[in-house]
């Protein structure tokens, strides 16, 4: 048990003790709300599930979790799903006093740091805002995300949460709702509104104080084709995350998101990861490669060590995507049709996993093989141009279709594609539809 006083050190073990609190209330009932499977732990608490996974063996193992296979709200099969014990919630009570109880320094009404409790210090901005008390994981995450300064977590002034809405709920259980909405919607094919969930969690976790996990929602979102709006701030906040793993996970996603719009930027996170990684060694290869020099991927696994399920099908993707580029510089080493096509299917709208820009950039680089016919490069990227990845990758593919379509066809590609440049003020890109739209 840590001194009184001393806030505790806030692990994804203690973020998930804390996050089955309510568990107990449901070890009867014939369903169990998702949120307490090994999925449902990790969308709400936005970790990869393997990080869940050890957490939930750790506190097994101390005693503190049971575990048993039941019906779980939204599944079709029984599905493992975890409660505390009598240990794990007489742990989760002495977890909670020391959560509000951990002294912390803040900035007084005349400017200087004074100590005060996380308890006085959270009501205090609670009543300033008209808000709700925060529970014990929104008041944990506010510790984990703190700076040190003189051995105590500096909260200086309270996150975004002065804008709360009376009416709205910034629970963890309001959190894990939209992740899990966002989820379904994607696994049906409607990204629009996974989009929408993802956003909506996005600012929760904002009103929250927790800026990992905003950069979570909004690095998924990219990869449905959301728009980053301020690279320059998630660059800040990523960089800053202190777990390894973690950290990577973030960093890629973010890099890949913005390579195409912000390749400057994108090459600058590669220097915040180790050398020698494969997922590093594919993307400094790409860099290379858009710099001009020749590239060799022997060293490259085309199955990443350790990967399963969604991560090695997106690790195949983008390394179809590199022997492409390669094979294009030097005129050999495409790799086989076959093997593109079935990883494009994996994470097409029909996919349980959809992932429209990488989808659209493997389509790119595939459609440069000189071999492919005019009707399958027209197949491919048709195929691409419905998939809708986020711009400018769908600009490059709208101009790529209509070069290849008759007038009228390409008429209706390049009306669609300005559209799309005058939403987000693309003045260049709405021009070169125009000039193009005058040349049909």
């Amino acid at each position: 048990m840590h001194y009184m006083g001393v806030a505790p050190r806030i692990t994804n073990r203690e973020r998930v003790l804390l996050a089955l609190g309510d568990s107990p209330d449901f070890v009867d009932q014939y369903e169990t709300p998702r949120r307490f499977s090994q999925v449902g732990l990790a969308q709400r608490l936005n970790m990869a599930q393997s990080h869940v996974s050890r957490a939930l063996n750790t506190l097994i193992k101390e005693g503190m979790l049971l575990h048993k296979r039941k019906r779980v709200i939204g599944e079709r099969r029984r599905v493992t799903t975890y409660s505390l014990s009598e240990t794990g919630i007489d742990e989760l009570h002495e977890l909670v006093e020391e959560i509000q109880f951990a002294d912390v320094l803040t900035l007084g009404n005349d400017g200087s740091l004074q100590q005060i409790k996380l308890e006085k210090l959270v009501e205090k901005w609670a009543k300033r805002a008209g808000q709700s008390y925060p529970d014990a994981l929104s008041l944990a995450e506010l510790l984990r995300g703190a700076s040190i300064h003189d051995g105590l977590p500096l909260l200086e002034s309270p996150p975004d949460v002065v804008e709360f809405d009376g009416d709205e709920d910034i629970s963890s259980e309001a959190i894990g709702l939209h992740l899990e909405l966002a989820e379904l919607r994607r696994n049906q094919g409607d990204l629009s509104s996974a989009l929408d969930h993802l956003n909506r969690a996005g600012k929760l976790h904002q009103k929250r104080g927790n800026p990992v996990g905003q950069v979570r929602c909004i690095l998924a979102a990219a990869s449905l084709g959301g728009i980053i709006d301020d690279p320059v701030a998630i660059i800040e906040i990523v960089t800053s995350i202190a777990e390894p793993t973690e950290k990577m996970d973030s960093c890629l996603m973010l890099h890949d998101a913005l390579l195409s719009r912000h390749s400057d930027l994108a090459s600058k996170l590669l220097e915040e990861l180790p050398n020698g990684h494969p997922e590093v060694l594919l993307r400094q290869a790409e860099l290379s490669l858009r710099l001009g020099n020749l590239v060799e991927i022997d060293e490259i696994p085309k199955l990443l060590p350790g990967a399963i399920g969604l991560r090695q099908i997106l690790w195949s993707a983008n390394y179809l995507r590199l022997q492409c580029k390669v094979a294009n510089n030097t005129g050999s080493g495409w790799p086989i049709p076959s093997d593109v096509a079935s990883t494009l299917e994996s994470i097409s709208n029909s996919s349980k996993q959809p992932h429209p820009l990488i989808y659209g950039e493997l389509t790119l680089a595939q459609v440069k093989n000189p071999t492919i016919a005019k009707d399958e490069k027209i197949r491919l990227l048709k195929a691409a141009w419905e998939i809708q990845p986020p711009l400018p990758t769908i600009g490059h593919i709208g101009f790529q279709l209509a070069s290849l379509l008759p007038s009228a066809e390409a008429m209706l590609i390049l009306i669609e594609l300005q559209h799309k440049f005058e939403s987000v003020g693309d003045d260049s890109g709405s021009s070169v539809c125009t000039k193009k739209m005058e040349s049909l």
